[in-house]
């Protein structure tokens, strides 16, 4: 039953969810007064019914790993993919521990910066490559790889998948409370360092002591073949994809007010020759940067591969064989990344109808409907909310309504316990659609990761309420 543990997971949590919807009422808040309604239980028609719509609406997700697996199948194609993670490999043997603390801070960083996990998951195949062929067991490679990315998400500084949203609803600056939230980043992603050194080290004494030999790993996305192509026009398309996917899904406009963005995409597609607008047809419906969305991500990648097998004069049959073949690796993390949204998609259907749902009763019971400040119940409404909408931006829309009122001197503090709490959630929580990607994609069980995680987010929990508190003293 291994191969099926996160599949048990997520309807273990599912069955919870429809037994809850049967005995708590759902709840409205309107203007921040509370009104609690009759329950909405999930049926049996439901149970087929829910997952079915979940596939059609986030469906986003699966394509995008699929074309993830698409892109390094045909990279694997070309012979140079596997020179330059072998020339990485061997540069690194001596100082294997470098190699990962370099890693968590690469993708801690840029997650913390740029934010959008789903973009990040782009780099994970190569790095977890390198890191497998440097020894490394497949727990290693998720925690140094997915878990930073989750990591870096607790730590938000610049991102806009996060504090642009928490910007733009509570009529933030992008550097509220930026000090505060770099002290935090510095902070977990140094725990999360010692946390990976501290298990490599166990591992590898319980090794000696038994004699035993390494295990053979297969390292999914990676084939060894040689070439004696030059590396650099993979190197280059590859940076070069990246940054164009950084700056199109970053929302310029939205954080920062710059209009940089929009009137260079202005002056592109209203260019003429011969009065006709010749780069508006060419790109077609391509969406300006800052506007980019996770079909556009999808797109670049596609078109990146084929760039990169007609440089290195791959065949057709090649190409289309690299897609296949690397799209198929990621299935199982697709089907996974987009069950993942199955619970939201329960309390979407709800809302729809109610305009409200049971988790707003629970985050009442926490509130106690109190126009004053609760750091506590601000906590335990932000860690239930988290936990059943996987998706910031639903959870922030559906809490605003509870705390949308309160004091603007009191609402960076919110900000602050949003931000972090639910990205601490997501690190663990069955409906993480990053997490569950990153368990499927490396084969590793839920409980594995559990075990291997839950220590470091009691700290870090205790270190956010910490903050919280002493923001609270400041006021």
């Amino acid at each position: 039953m291994k191969k099926y543990d996160l599949l048990k997971v997520l309807g273990i949590t599912f069955l919870i969810v429809m037994l809850l919807s049967w005995v708590i009422p759902v709840g409205v808040y309107s203007n921040g007064t509370f009104q609690s309604l009759s329950t909405a239980p999930i049926g049996i028609f439901d149970l087929f019914k829910i997952p079915a719509i979940t596939a059609i609406t986030f469906i986003h997700y699966g394509l995008i790993l699929l074309a993830i697996g698409a892109f390094y199948g045909v990279l694997n194609k070309t012979g140079v993919y596997s020179k330059i993670v072998e020339n990485i490999v061997s540069k690194n043997n001596k100082s294997k521990s470098r190699f990962l603390i370099i890693t968590v801070i690469i993708f801690s960083l840029l997650t913390s910066v740029i934010g959008n996990p789903m973009l990040m998951f782009v780099l994970v195949p190569f790095f977890v490559a390198v890191i497998l062929k440097l020894g490394y067991k497949k727990i290693t490679a998720l925690a140094s790889t997915v878990g930073s990315i989750l990591v870096g998400q607790i730590g938000t500084t610049f991102g806009f998948s996060i504090w642009g949203y928490l910007k733009n609803v509570f009529a933030l600056e992008m550097t509220t409370l930026i000090f505060v939230r770099i002290v935090l980043l510095i902070i977990v992603v140094t725990l999360f360092i010692l946390l990976i050194r501290k298990n490599d080290r166990e591992v590898s004494i319980t090794k000696r002591k038994k004699n035993k030999k390494e295990e053979i790993i297969e390292i999914p996305l990676y084939s060894e073949l040689s070439s004696k192509k030059s590396i650099l026009p993979l190197v280059v398309i590859g940076i070069l994809s990246f940054i164009i996917l950084a700056l199109g899904l970053y929302n310029w406009y939205y954080a920062f007010e710059t209009e940089f963005f929009i009137n260079l995409y202005t002056s592109i597609v209203s260019f003429k020759i011969a009065d006709y607008p010749i780069f508006a047809n060419l790109l077609g419906s391509v969406s300006q940067f800052g506007f980019f969305s996770n079909y556009d991500l999808l797109a670049i990648l596609i078109i990146s591969s084929l760039i990169i097998g007609w440089i290195y004069n791959l065949k057709l049959s090649d190409i289309i064989d690299g897609i296949k073949d690397g799209a198929k690796e990621m299935i199982k993390p697709a089907i996974y990344s987009v069950l993942a949204s199955t619970i939201l998609m329960s309390f979407i259907n709800v809302m729809e109808i109610y305009n409200g749902d049971f988790i707003f009763t629970i985050v009442n019971k926490f509130v106690s409907g109190s126009e004053q400040f609760s750091l506590l119940g601000t906590v335990g409404s932000t860690l239930v909310s988290s936990f059943a909408y996987n998706d910031f931006l639903t959870m922030l829309s559906n809490l605003y309504g509870v705390f949308g009122l309160y004091d603007t001197n009191i609402v960076p503090i919110i900000a602050f316990i949003f931000q972090s709490i639910y990205s601490l959630v997501m690190v663990i929580a069955p409906t993480s659609v990053i997490l569950l990607a990153g368990l499927s994609y490396l084969d590793i069980q839920y409980k594995e990761w559990v075990k291997y995680i839950w220590k470091f987010l009691l700290i870090v929990f205790g270190i956010i309420v910490v903050i919280a508190f002493i923001l609270t003293t400041l006021i």
